[in-house]
């Protein structure tokens, strides 16, 4: 009828409603990280359970650590995790 579709808002209050902290969680990050590296972990990975949109890996990336496996039940974080991580192993 020549209206445009705009996308539903709710699915994206509830992601970012669900979502972490980023600062504090790059600052733990990097303490969790550093105190791995000293314990003797070369390489680091991380997984991560009801990930929303990716906060925790985005926190651990940016001190080295590899996200290899991420858990999420929404569809709306699910797609933005998907595009964000793509090579993560399971979803």
């Amino acid at each position: 009828k020549g209206k445009t579709h705009k996308d539903a808002d709710s699915p994206r209050y509830k992601a970012l409603g669900n979502s972490i902290a980023i600062p504090f969680w790059r600052w733990m990050a990097g303490r969790m990280v550093e105190q791995l590296r000293k314990d003797g972990v070369e390489h680091p990975t991380m997984a991560s359970l009801f990930d929303g949109i990716g906060g925790f890996p985005l926190s651990y990336i940016a001190h080295g650590c590899e996200p290899v496996w991420a858990s999420e039940i929404e569809e709306f974080p699910i797609a933005v995790t998907k595009i964000r991580f793509p090579d993560l192993d399971d979803f």
